[in-house]
């Protein structure tokens, strides 16, 4: 499987960043220069301003030295300034384009425009005013995706259409959670109102789809410990990601989630006798980081035949060669939506976009297409935790309750 490089997109991003922080200060020199005429009091503000800019720089700083996924929790110090740059990387690249393009709209509105110079200075400064006030908006978004907007989730219905099937099986529930990231921004009293709203679900069977940590081994204690008060008629399953490979407790994670009633799948399979019916639940590890096998999780449940296969892969690449293997049903996650999307539809813009194009949301193969005896269905979660910046926009983390239905 073909995957682009996250590493790409963060440096295409962060040149984006760099570009934006530039043009902004050469925007705030200009700006003291017009409106203050003592030059001391100019280079002292653009001093100041000038120490605000390397400050943001300071958690880059930190994750040079001990890297992007630390082996300690980051300081209280170096937390509180992430989510300080936070709102500012994101609001400041959003008042540049702002400015920028009032700016070239204004030069192409002027070289049009038959009217000569100034005649019409009211208009032009209401223009300029409204256009202060649009690039301030992007900040006060940015606040909110950072301080509410992460914490903020939705509970989400969706229907999982499955040709030919069985009556013991229409109807049937499944709740995902996805990408939990238990960490600085993911603290396990916070993961203990997601397990409450579950629980609240009644569900019939329980999904985990990998990233229960965000770093560090000493985060898999307190995320197997919370998540242990999950109730589901049928059972909790669950498959590793990315995160809980870099962190090196794969081993440590499926013993803790075995001694708290909660399956980790690591290339197996389960079986429910549902009725007068089967389902089978199929888990696998990430597909990069991990040890993915396929074969031998489809082999594990072909030694009880269900009527659906369920796989839980933490990506959702998977799903083409999944699908031509007869199963009816994947879930996944590991995109988190995008986190930040420039309106609140699942098509909507966003990072992720670029990196796979299985976002989030409902996709489908048909039979023609997969060559099997029945289309199959993926669904892929926007997940409850966050990775990277700690802000969502437009993107709400989401509880995922999933039903069976006959196509």
């Amino acid at each position: 499987m073909n995957f682009t490089s996250p590493r790409l997109i963060f440096y295409i991003v962060l040149g984006f960043y760099l570009a934006g922080q530039l043009y902004l200060f050469r925007r705030l020199e200009a700006f003291l220069k017009q409106k203050i005429q003592d030059l001391r009091r100019v280079k002292l503000y653009r001093r100041v301003a000038l120490l605000f800019f390397i400050l943001l720089f300071v958690p880059f700083g930190w994750i040079a030295l001990f890297g992007l996924l630390p082996r300690e929790p980051y300081p209280w110090p170096i937390r509180q300034e992430l989510l300080l740059l936070t709102i500012w990387a994101v609001g400041s690249i959003g008042c540049a384009v702002v400015l920028l393009t009032y700016k070239v709209i204004g030069r192409f509105t002027r070289m049009l425009s038959r009217r000569p110079q100034g005649l019409d200075l009211a208009r032009r400064r209401f223009l300029k005013n409204g256009a202060s006030a649009v690039a301030a908006a992007p900040f006060a978004l940015s606040g909110y995706g950072t301080l509410v907007g992460r914490r903020r989730f939705e509970i989400e219905h969706f229907e999982l259409p499955i040709a030919g099937l069985s009556g013991a099986l229409s109807e049937f529930t499944v709740v995902q959670l996805t990408d939990i990231h238990v960490g600085p921004f993911m603290p396990p009293e916070e993961l203990a109102a997601y397990v409450d709203a579950v629980n609240r679900l009644k569900p019939d069977l329980i999904a985990l789809t990998g990233d229960f940590v965000a770093s560090i081994p000493t985060e898999a204690a307190p995320c197997a410990e919370t998540l242990a008060a999950l109730k589901a008629r049928y059972g909790i399953y669950a498959c590793l990601g990315n995160h809980d490979a870099y962190a090196g407790i794969e081993e440590d994670l499926s013993r803790m989630f075995a001694e708290k009633g909660i399956r980790m799948l690591r290339n197996d399979a389960a079986s429910h006798r549902i009725h007068d019916t089967t389902l089978n639940i199929l888990g696998i590890d990430d597909l990069r980081a991990g040890e993915p096998d396929l074969p031998r999780a489809l082999d594990a449940a072909a030694k009880d035949t269900g009527e659906v296969r369920l796989l839980l892969s933490h990506r959702p690449e998977i799903f083409p060669v999944a699908a031509q293997n007869g199963v009816e049903v994947v879930l996944s996650g590991h995109y988190h939506g995008g986190q930040v999307k420039l309106g609140p539809e699942s098509a909507n813009l966003s990072i992720a976009r670029f990196l796979t194009p299985y976002v989030e949301g409902r996709y489908h193969l048909s039979r023609r297409s997969t060559g099997g005896a029945k289309g199959s269905v993926l669904f892929v979660g926007r997940g409850v935790g966050i990775t990277g910046l700690p802000i969502r926009i437009n993107c709400p983390p989401q509880i995922a309750h999933l039903t069976f239905k006959k196509a």
